[in-house]
């Protein structure tokens, strides 16, 4: 699904001279797919001012400014063209080659006194760009640009794309979502911790999956979650409430493989509520784990995760972990596996509170 592109240079240049240099400079860019742009195929507006040039420039990959031995015409401010296009292609951080043609060549070497306003004004504007290349006869405008754009890294360059690139690029981008919506993991997950050898472990809260689903990227997932031990459920409103007193937080980094299979390695801490609302202060000690998941590849999509825990020492622990979309699935699935524990826990508080009853009226 890569995009063909192709790249503008943006040339500068006084114009009513270096005509065979600009010439060379567009024969030998169009050599290297290089679209070239220069103010003699425009026209700037009258109200536009700069803004067109400068409109030009951000559109184009790369600036390539000849100088000769005019300064050319200039702006109210005396300031050239070429050099204000310059100026603004350095705030606009684009590839600069600069190239110092045979005509200013000539003027490096003879005294100030032996040039005009006009001259002395562009060898000022020359020696202001220390990274300029002179044409010799080693080094003709071929090779000067040769070297300049293959030191270049052509892939951080936005460019152009034909619309019907777009259009197949596109059309294959929907095909491959299609294709593995099913390893589309990301967003907010309600998961449950259940153990085999502890019926009395229950742990309920959400996981946040974190990932960029494209080619290229998609087997990478993060994720932040946090869980709690259930105190009762509301049968009408069908919600657990939470044992906010204690909560665990933790964070993995994961690797989805195709067959399915999630592996990855988490890091938890459990947070305890002082007596102050809403603020939690960090237990001692910190452990790290395994979680271990899988998915249905098969099918259509993914609304459901399951794998295993494994939390390290100090306190090592092994157990299940499910992952829904759905809250209401995830609580149906808690009162199906562990509905038994829910009732008990709810009889043993609806006794004590009976006993306080009594003996608060026996008192």
């Amino acid at each position: 699904m890569t995009e063909k592109k192709i790249y503008s240079a943006f040339i500068s240049s006084a114009f009513n001279s270096l005509r065979d240099e600009r010439n060379t400079v567009i024969n030998n860019l169009l050599d290297f797919r290089v679209l070239p742009i220069g103010m003699e195929h425009f026209t700037v507006s009258t109200t536009g001012e700069f803004s067109d040039i400068e409109e030009l420039i951000d559109d184009s990959d790369f600036f390539i400014v000849l100088l000769g031995s005019a300064y050319g015409s200039c702006d109210e401010n005396g300031v050239s063209w070429t050099e204000r296009e310059y100026l603004y292609a350095l705030t606009r951080k684009k590839p600069i080659l600069a190239i110092i043609c045979d005509e200013l060549s000539a003027n490096l070497n003879k005294n100030e006194f032996e040039l005009s306003e006009d001259e002395l004004k562009q060898l000022r504007f020359c020696k202001s760009i220390s990274f300029a290349r002179e044409i010799t006869e080693e080094f003709s405008i071929k090779t000067i640009m040769g070297q300049f754009f293959n030191s270049l890294i052509f892939s951080k360059c936005i460019g152009w794309t034909r619309i019907d690139d777009i259009n197949k690029n596109q059309k294959a981008l929907e095909q491959w979502n299609s294709d593995h919506k099913v390893y589309d993991l990301s967003g907010i997950w309600y998961h449950v911790h259940l153990s085999d050898d502890d019926d009395e472990y229950i742990r309920i809260g959400t996981i946040k999956i974190e990932q960029d689903f494209s080619p290229n990227n998609y087997q990478h997932l993060t994720a932040s979650g946090e869980n709690y031990s259930i105190i009762d459920y509301d049968t009408k409103t069908q919600e657990f409430s939470e044992n906010e007193m204690k909560k665990t937080k933790f964070v993995g980094d994961y690797t989805l493989q195709e067959n399915g299979e999630i592996f990855g390695i988490y890091n938890a801490h459990r947070f305890f509520k002082d007596g102050r609302f809403s603020e939690w202060e960090i237990e001692k000690g910190r452990k790290r784990g395994i979680h271990d998941f899988s998915i249905d590849v098969y099918s259509d999509t993914t609304e459901r995760i399951s794998g295993e825990f494994h939390d390290e020492a100090p306190s090592p622990k092994f157990g299940n972990i499910f992952l829904f979309r759905n809250k209401l699935e995830r609580n149906a699935f808690i009162l199906k596996h562990r509905g038994h524990i829910i009732n008990q826990r709810q009889g043993d508080r609806h006794d004590d509170r009976h006993e306080l009853q009594s003996d608060y009226k026996s008192g």
